[in-house]
């Protein structure tokens, strides 16, 4: 083998190989090394499938072997030397001239980040399925038990799945048990038994530990994990690979999932992430479905309410009007449900006038900040009667409260009903309202304590009867302090949180004797803990969406810092490689040398590859100023028929290279107030994706004014754009394309949006797949100050 090729090959960066016509090793250089690990000495005289174990195409090279292998590469498998795999891009390329005839040159290209990028895809599209088969389950799931088994059910079958089971926590035994099973086939029965007799707590074994853990946890081969306690039947059944993913909903897990392969599973890496994503999806369909479950309840609740006798309901308007009264309130007053429906009923006819600025003040302050109030009243029906009433609203959507009221009359303390008697009528009308109300005399004595919400305290409706409220809250400290306020015979509303968590708004409202004095107090309380615990939580949410929304503005700002200092760095010594190309290549055109021949065509595919690299200089510049709003417009009087011939110009070479006409129709002149550097990017960054898109076929480009405006369009006939891609090919970063078969960032069609519409015009595209696409520009004559509307169509661009 020729010294000189040695050389070459050595000099070289890239792996590389040279064949014999036996295709045996003549020659490896130190990038395979690198690549491989194989050094020269242990590949020389070596069948070249030592390196490729799939050897290489049946090639009749004969002497000399043909140019147009070298543009035939290949995918294949190439052998590391502590024999694994790699994946790399395989070029033939025989050596030319003398005595070297018939020698064969292989380059090797790695193909790891491409395999990369290919399992993700495949991953991704894995998820896609997913997402959408489960879409598919809980648009018809009635429950969780139904969700649950259906999704063990999909999943097994898209991803290899054999058995599957979902553990619900049993919250108040603090255990996990199984709720459902999903087997593919019969033979697992053992298994199944064994697992639906089987509950773990939390941070035992498995499922217990992907509890406690919150997050998925992958074994490669169960029968040999110590964590997994069902490990006998699992190796009877021949179950190995598992995964054991937590259902995580938006404030607590839900429970676990667990599946089962017969073999032991090899890709942890997808296994998690379909697991993290089928967790997250069940676990907000769950939370969702609890909601609607609570929705429900309350509802009902709502609804029992309202058709029950404890308490008269009604609701009004902002204008005083009753919109509806349940059937209790309307037998209280005397008025019929005809009365309701001719908006006859209003709380100036049910308030005594004495008591209407009372009533009014109160309303006006519900509505202004939502506080829940209660006072005693009156209330008259139809015949003029009063009736003594404890009335409470709150507001609701669109202006309205709902307002209860609670009749007195047949409890409030009177000589002719001993106390007996009123306490057994008073059980009888408030045992179940959701309120607590109680009454203390003046010496603190608890002489009435009624309502459902005393359950929440752990205590029984009339039970603390008689104690002395002193005693029952020598450790509530605030209680003790509201309580000595109200028996000073002030009325006042408090909220008072407990030690048990509890919180609690009371309106206290003094009670005299007959000449009087004060007597003790009426109390009605609110059990507001859930409404407080939601309103911190919403304050929770909102400073941790405001937190990360300055993080992200901060990255965005950082990334477009980022872009703008890498693009400026690049840019010096890109430019000083330019300088080098340039002279290097105008030195070996002028060399009468047979061999710069071949070099001047290597440095010139090297001086086009270095302008490509300049353009995506610029653009990453252009996004940078433009994020942070540096555009800067330097208008004059700007010939766009010139800038155009110019650009063209400029793209002769490469247009020559890749065989395709540039054809120009336009006016002899169209003269506007634009900038010369902006304009003249739109339209280089138009043409030369024409040159990249168009495949050699012809692009054409029309420059027309119709008085006020200047038209440019640039069509080529090349692969065109799908309906689907054309309206987000303007977008940042936005392609129609693979980027493996055309390159770039995606920004030249963005920047031109940006630059068009900043010169005050306006830009969109027209295509048909397969055969090729228009892009049309349209700028205002007299320049940004006079912008176009937004045009209604996308023809009348045209």
């Amino acid at each position: 083998m020729d010294i000189d090729v040695r050389r070459v090959l050595d000099s070289l960066g890239d792996p590389m190989l040279a064949l014999d016509r036996s295709a045996r090793v003549l020659h490896a250089n130190a990038g395979l090394k690198e690549l491989l690990g194989w050094s020269r000495l242990e590949l020389l005289g070596r069948p070249v499938s030592k390196v490729l174990p799939g050897g290489l195409p049946e090639l009749s090279w004969g002497n000399p072997p043909p140019p147009s292998m070298a543009r035939q590469p290949f995918r294949t498998s190439a052998l590391r030397r502590d024999g694994r795999p790699r994946e790399v891009e395989v070029r033939l390329s025989p050596w030319p001239g003398g005595e070297n005839e018939g020698l064969l040159i292989v380059s090797l290209r790695s193909l790891e980040a491409q395999v990369e990028l290919e399992r993700q895809l495949r991953l991704s599209q894995r998820v896609h399925v997913l997402d959408a088969a489960l879409t598919q389950v809980f648009s018809s799931a009635l429950d969780e038990e139904e969700a649950a088994y259906a999704i063990l059910r999909a999943c097994g079958q898209m991803e290899g799945w054999v058995l599957g089971s979902y553990w619900r926590l049993e919250r108040g035994d603090g255990v996990l048990v199984p709720l459902t099973v999903w087997a593919s086939d019969g033979g697992l029965g053992d298994f199944v038994h064994v697992t639906l007799q089987s509950t773990f707590a939390p941070p035992t074994g498995l499922p217990g530990q992907a509890w406690t853990r919150r997050e998925p946890i992958w074994s490669q081969d169960v029968t040999q994990d110590v964590r997994f306690l069902r490990m006998e039947p699992a190796a009877r059944h021949g179950l190995h690979g598992a995964l054991f993913l937590p259902v995580q909903g938006g404030r607590h897990v839900h429970g676990v999932m667990e599946l089962f392969s017969r073999e032991p599973r090899e890709d942890r890496e997808a296994d998690v992430t379909l697991a993290t994503a089928l967790g997250f999806h069940f676990g907000r369909f769950l939370d969702q479905l609890h909601h609607m479950e609570a929705e429900h309840t309350r509802v009902n609740g709502l609804r029992a309410l309202w058709d029950s006798d404890l308490l008269g309901l009604f609701i009004s308007d902002v204008h005083g009007r009753i919109l509806e009264a349940n059937p209790t309130l309307l037998r209280m007053l005397g008025y019929s449900r005809e009365d309701v429906r001719e908006e006859r009923l209003t709380w100036s006819l049910l308030t005594p006038p004495r008591e209407r600025i009372v009533t009014e003040s109160t309303l006006r302050r519900l509505r202004a900040d939502g506080v829940f109030q209660s006072h005693e009243g009156t209330l008259l029906r139809k015949n003029d009667s009063g009736m003594p009433v404890l009335l409470g609203s709150a507001n609701l959507d669109g202006g309205r409260v709902v307002t209860f009221a609670l009749d007195l009359s047949d409890w409030k303390p009177t000589e002719s009903s001993p106390p007996q008697e009123t306490d057994a009528r008073l059980h009888s009308l408030i045992a179940q309202a959701p309120v607590v109300l109680f009454a203390l005399d003046r010496d603190g004595l608890l002489t009435l304590s009624e309502g459902h919400a005393l359950e929440s305290l752990g205590l029984k409706p009339g039970q603390s009867v008689g104690m002395s409220v002193f005693d029952l809250y020598r450790t509530e400290p605030t209680v003790l302090q509201a309580v000595r306020q109200a028996l000073a015979g002030e009325e006042f509303f408090s909220k008072i949180l407990l030690s048990n968590g509890l919180m609690y708004e009371t309106h206290w409202v003094p009670l005299h004797d007959a000449e009087g004095q004060p007597a003790g107090t009426l109390g009605l309380a609110l059990d507001v803990t859930q409404r407080e615990h939601e309103a911190r939580w919403r304050a929770q949410l909102f400073e941790e969406a405001e937190e990360a929304r300055a993080e992200a503005e901060r990255a965005v700002r950082l990334r477009d810092e980022f872009l703008s200092v890498a693009s400026h760095e690049l840019k010096t010594p890109l430019t000083s490689l330019s300088l080098q190309l340039h002279t290097l290549l105008k030195r070996a055109k002028q060399s009468e040398r047979p061999e710069d021949a071949e070099t001047a065509q290597r440095l010139e595919k090297a001086q086009r590859q270095s302008h490509k690299l300049a353009r995506m200089m610029d653009e990453l510049l252009d996004i940078s100023r433009l994020a942070e709003g540096r555009l800067r417009l330097e208008l004059s009087n700007v010939d766009l028929v010139q800038v155009v011939r110019e650009v063209l110009e400029r793209f002769q070479e490469e247009a020559q290279r890749t065989c395709t006409h540039l054809e120009l129709r336009a006016d002899e002149q169209i003269v506007g107030r634009w900038d010369r550097t902006k304009l003249e990017q739109v339209v280089t960054n138009l043409v030369s994706n024409a040159l990249k898109y168009g495949a050699g076929a012809p692009v054409e480009v029309q420059v027309h004014s119709s008085g006020a405006m200047a038209l440019l369009e640039v069509t080529d006939h090349g692969i065109g754009i799908s309906p689907q891609d054309l309206g987000r090919i303007f977008g940042k970063f936005e392609r129609a394309v693979p980027v493996r078969q055309y390159g770039g960032f995606g920004l030249g069609l963005y920047i031109v949006r940006q630059l068009v519409e900043a010169l005050g015009g306006g830009v969109d595209a027209e295509s048909t797949p397969g055969s090729g696409s228009t892009f049309h520009i349209v700028l205002p004559l007299a320049g940004p100050e006079t912008r176009l509307p937004p045009p209604p169509a996308q023809a009348d661009l045209h």
